[in-house]
């Protein structure tokens, strides 16, 4: 079937133009996929097929995805994925002046298509792609189900918060009833040094990425290190300024936070002030939710990654011991999560920047990774109990039609 990597590189990306006979293939590839009907609202048409080449070493079974269209004569967007790789994507509104010869990739891709459309014609593509292995495939597993069968995945996340801690985060709701009446940014930075202490953060004096040092009078104050040294030892560092707004001043912060005039200036606008623990990035956030309407606000802690659950819940809980008004926004996945009530997808390898998706209905923000199992009979029980998602089905324009 030829070399996909190579494809990728000499055509997945649209900076070329083909040479005559590689247009005429493009053209007449186009016709072929035209007589597929649309997935959905795109322009999306996806096929499978099986290869059977020792050239293409992780599977047999291969997707194919076509999108785009000959629309008018300088108007020409076509992309080719196989297995959500780009090896296909012409756009002669971004060509360049290198000519390329991609003959031997399209006409495999015609003759590929003329099988499918063959089988689909015959009646006979579905009872084709059955066979198409389960780690290729979409699905969803409820996590009842899965710790049925794989208890130990549940000691593991269930132990790491005590029952009264449960019983605390249940009766909250996620949130408390209540509104800060003013916000200033050192109470922005004192809830800062809640968490940190929540997690047993270490006070450091500086960090590689930023520093701050106050005056005497506040290490005083607080006999150390202060909140806000603390804070610009373990946060990102970008702070849209914020490390110029006075600490008492309520006003200031109010406009600050609302990206008013004097107090906010768009010359330090892009940072990242509530990115309070630098290791953690967009994954545990504290920021401040203003209400537009007056001088109050909320502190709002979001994040639900199931690697750092715990931070994020005993962050929330910390706050809301404290007396701070604080929502916690993620709560319904966090808590799914322990009350066994949410899905997993099943998927060939967990993706670490998967934020979650719908399969068969059911929407899953963790993943489980079929390609890890390496015992049979579990597997086997795994996917047993997984709902799976249908295929792509092929229907033809023509068809539809009549």
């Amino acid at each position: 079937m030829g070399n996909i990597n190579s494809w990728k590189e000499d055509f997945g990306e649209s900076k070329y133009r083909l040479d005559e006979p590689s247009y005429n293939r493009m053209l007449e590839l186009i016709s072929l996929t035209n007589k597929i009907a649309r997935t959905g609202k795109s322009s999306m048409k996806s096929i499978w097929i099986h290869v059977p080449s020792d050239d293409y070493e992780e599977s047999a079974w291969i997707n194919i995805v076509f999108r785009g269209d000959y629309y008018a004569e300088n108007d020409i967007w076509y992309n080719v994925q196989i297995d959500g790789a780009d090896v296909f994507n012409y756009d002669n509104k971004r060509i360049e002046e290198e000519i390329v010869d991609a003959t031997e990739m399209l006409d495999w891709l015609i003759d590929t298509v003329k099988m499918v459309l063959s089988l689909v014609e015959k009646g006979e593509y579905e009872a084709y792609t059955s066979e198409v292995p389960y780690y290729k495939r979409n699905g969803v597993i409820s996590r009842k189900d899965y710790y049925a069968i794989v208890p130990e995945a549940r000691e593991k996340y269930a132990s790491f918060l005590e029952k009264s801690e449960i019983e605390e985060l249940l009766n909250s709701k996620g949130t408390t009833d209540f509104y800060e009446e003013k916000m200033t940014a050192r109470r922005f930075y004192e809830a800062c040094a809640v968490v940190y202490k929540a997690l047993g953060i270490e006070k450091k004096e500086k960090s590689r990425i930023h520093g701050w040092e106050d005056d005497e009078e506040e290490r005083v104050r607080y006999g150390g290190l202060t909140p806000k040294e603390w804070y610009y030892a373990v946060a990102d560092g970008r702070d849209d300024g914020l490390c110029r707004i006075p600490l008492d001043d309520e006003e200031f912060f109010a406009g600050w936070i609302r990206h008013k005039q004097p107090y906010f200036s768009y010359e330090l606008y892009g940072g990242h002030p509530w990115d309070i623990i630098y290791k953690y990035s967009f994954k545990l956030r504290l920021f401040v939710d203003p209400d537009w309407n007056s001088d109050k606000c909320k502190l709002v802690i979001i994040g639900d990654s199931e690697k750092i659950c715990t931070e994020i819940l005993r962050s929330f809980l910390a706050l809301m011991r404290e007396g701070y008004a604080v929502e916690l926004r993620g709560y319904e996945i966090l808590t799914d999560r322990l009350l066994e009530k949410d899905y997993l997808s099943v998927v060939e390898e967990a993706d670490p920047s998967h934020r979650g998706s719908t399969i068969a209905g059911h929407f899953a923000r963790d993943e489980i990774s079929l390609c890890k199992i390496k015992d049979k009979e579990l597997l086997d029980k795994i996917i047993q109990a997984t709902e799976w998602e249908k295929l792509d089905e092929v229907k033809l324009i023509d068809v539809i039609e009549r």
